[in-house]
C-alpha cells in the first residue's frame, strides 16, 4: 500500500489539480479564438524543433498538449509512417482538432497519461510545460511512456516580453478598477524553465541523457487590428476585461485601441526567445519512481 499523504501536502496538490481544471476549461472556452488568432503565431515557433527529431523512422508519435492540434498534421509530414496521436486535458480545444480532421486525440492530463509504459517513439511538448504544476512529474510521464532510446522534443519561451501593448493594458485596466489577474499561478511555471540551463536541469533530474538545449530569437509581426483581436480573446486582457461592467469594459477597450494605434510597426513586432529542447530516454530499464507511475 502507498504510504499515505500527509493533510498539508494532500491539500497542496487537490489546489493544484483544482487550478489545471480551471486552466483547461478556459482554452475550451476560447479555443476557437486561440486556434484563429494565437495557433498561428506559434506554430512557425514550434516548427524549428522538429528537424532535430527522429520522426522519419518513428511509429508512435504523441503531441502531449496538443490543443487545437495546429503541428499535428506537421508531424504527420515529418513522420509518415507513425500513428500520431495527440493529448490535452481542454475537451473544447481538441474538439476543435477533431474538426480540422485530427483522428487520434485523447482528453488526459499531461501529469497522467493513461498510455502503456515504453511505448512511444518520440514525444513532442510544445509550449505547454509550464501549465504543469508540477513540470517534473510531467516529464516523467513522458520518460514513463516512451521506450528506451525514445526521444523527447520541448518547445518552452525563455525571454519574453509579452506581446506588446501588455503595459498599455495594464494602465486602463487599473485605471478602470479591473482585478488581478484569476489565472492561478500554479500554472504559470514560466520562471523554472525559462532559461537553458533550468530546461536542462529539469531533464537531467528525471534522468533523460543526450540532453541537447538551445535557443532561437523569433519575431512576430502584428497589425493594430490582430493583436487586438488576440489579447481580448485569449490574453490576459481578456482575463481581467471579465471582470468589468461591459460599459467600462467598453471603455478601456476604446482608450487601448487609441493608444495601441499610436504605436510604430518597430513596436508592434513580438521578439520573444524560445527554448528548444531534445534529450533521450536511455536504453536501461525505467527508475523505480517511474515505473510505479
Amino acid at each position: 500500500m502507498p504510504p499515505r499523504l500527509k493533510p498539508g501536502v494532500r491539500r497542496i496538490l487537490r489546489c493544484a489539480m483544482d487550478a489545471s481544471q480551471i486552466l483547461a476549461a478556459e482554452y475550451s472556452a476560447k479555443s476557437a479564438a486561440y486556434a484563429q488568432h494565437w495557433s498561428p503565431v506559434i506554430r512557425p515557433m514550434a516548427l524549428r524543433l522538429l528537424p532535430g527529431l527522429p520522426l522519419r523512422t518513428a511509429g508512435r508519435v504523441l503531441d502531449v498538449g496538443a490543443g487545437t492540434g495546429a503541428l499535428l498534421p506537421d508531424l504527420k509530414d515529418a513522420a509518415p509512417e507513425a500513428m500520431v496521436i495527440g493529448v490535452d486535458r481542454s475537451e473544447g480545444m481538441l474538439r476543435v482538432a477533431q474538426h480540422l480532421g485530427n483522428q487520434c486525440l485523447t482528453v488526459t492530463d499531461a501529469q497522467r497519461l493513461g498510455i502503456r509504459s515504453g511505448t512511444i517513439d518520440v514525444v513532442v511538448v510544445i509550449f505547454v510545460l509550464f501549465h504543469l504544476p508540477e513540470p517534473s512529474l510531467g516529464l516523467r510521464e513522458v520518460y514513463r511512456v516512451l521506450r528506451e532510446g525514445g526521444t523527447v522534443g520541448i518547445v518552452t519561451w525563455g525571454r519574453d516580453p509579452g506581446t506588446p501593448g501588455l503595459s498599455v493594458w495594464q494602465e486602463e485596466l487599473d485605471r478602470e478598477g479591473a482585478a488581478p489577474d484569476p489565472r492561478d499561478p500554479s500554472v504559470m511555471q514560466q520562471a523554472s524553465m525559462d532559461t537553458p540551463e533550468k530546461l536542462q536541469q529539469l531533464l537531467d533530474t528525471v534522468g533523460f541523457v543526450s540532453v541537447n538545449v538551445g535557443t532561437a530569437n523569433v519575431a512576430h509581426q502584428w497589425t493594430v487590428e490582430d493583436l487586438l483581436a488576440v489579447q481580448v480573446s485569449c490574453g490576459m486582457p481578456a482575463r481581467r476585461l471579465a471582470s468589468l461592467s461591459s460599459e467600462r469594459r467598453d471603455r478601456c477597450q476604446s482608450r487601448v485601441q487609441t493608444r495601441l494605434g499610436r504605436l510604430s510597426r518597430a513596436e508592434l513586432e513580438y521578439r520573444p526567445e524560445v527554448i528548444f529542447a531534445v534529450a533521450g530516454r536511455p536504453n536501461r530499464p525505467l527508475p523505480p519512481a517511474a515505473a510505479r507511475s
